[in-house]
């Protein structure tokens, strides 16, 4: 078992599950989990999560964003012999985080799915966030961002952070300035912490970019998102295509290696997303 951690965010598509009318997805998503160890979901349902989990040694953390089974999820799946559990929890992502709730100006329910996991090949214990931020409100992003690094210092107590996401945020937009230490103000109004308490959303410490980051020239295709107006066609040479999906650390985690993961199989699309890996290196436990 190599010390590398392999860390990935995957957008796994809500729409057309199991299957488009032409082939079957669950299987070509499915086969993203041969290259990670810990995977930040978004848009899965409990369909999804339970063909992700059934019989391939993933386990699944996290609540619907409606607060229950049904519905989309932020879930983070982790290889169960690699990661043990010491904590998990839920926040949504508005000025109620505690609640479900729709933040600002955003179109739906978003929330983040966190746990705090201890490496059982190294001893190295670490926070993982998982987030889909909203694709409409702008406002919502940026606030989001701001409250992600608040939440992060607090769930993470003192240790190594990772963020994973479809954040709707390409490189250079606010709400990645704000996780990469570049806030140009402070939050427009206070949130509810951990707990209950009310706290002003003072930043964590900022995060890096898992690509930029990376100690080796990145791999894949330089976006992570194609819009799929329909996966059974020809995608038009027009369609937009972003880099939306992300993977961000906190300063004492190194990055190895970034892919962007865009296997074709039969010609066919798992998803509309790409997953992102990044291979990290991990502090050693005090």
């Amino acid at each position: 078992m190599t010390d590398a951690l392999r860390v990935g965010t995957y957008n796994l598509w809500v729409a057309h599950w199991p299957a488009t009318r032409t082939y079957d997805r669950a299987p070509l998503v499915r086969a993203a989990l041969d290259h990670v160890d810990v995977l930040g979901t978004q848009e899965g349902t409990t369909a999804h999560l339970a063909a992700l989990t059934h019989g391939t040694g993933f386990a699944a953390v996290g609540r619907s964003r409606d607060g229950g089974t049904t519905g989309e999820h932020a879930a983070v799946l982790y290889r169960t012999t690699r990661l043990a559990v010491l904590a998990t929890g839920d926040f949504w992502l508005s000025p109620t985080p505690e609640v479900p709730s729709t933040g600002w100006d955003a179109r739906y329910r978003r929330l983040c799915t966190w746990a705090r996991f201890r490496d059982l090949a190294t001893g190295a214990t670490f926070a993982l966030l998982n987030a889909h931020l909203d694709h409409e409100g702008a406002r919502a992003r940026v606030e989001s961002a701001r409250l992600l690094l608040e939440r992060a210092a607090d769930v993470a107590e003192g240790g190594p952070v990772v963020l994973t996401g479809d954040l709707n945020a390409e490189p250079g937009s606010e709400p990645l300035r704000v996780l990469l230490g570049a806030d140009p103000a402070a939050p427009a109004a206070p949130v509810v912490g951990a707990g209950g308490r009310a706290v002003d959303a003072a930043p964590g410490p900022a995060l890096l970019d898992a690509r930029a980051a990376s100690a080796t020239p990145p791999a894949g295709p330089p976006t992570t998102f194609t819009q799929l107006l329909d996966p059974d066609a020809p995608v038009p040479g027009s369609a937009l295509r972003q880099r939306i999906d992300h993977v961000l650390v906190s300063p004492d985690v190194a990055v190895e290696s970034y892919v962007v993961l865009d296997a074709r199989p039969g010609g066919h699309h798992p998803s509309d997303h790409d997953p992102v890996v990044a291979t990290l290196r991990l502090p050693p436990p005090a």
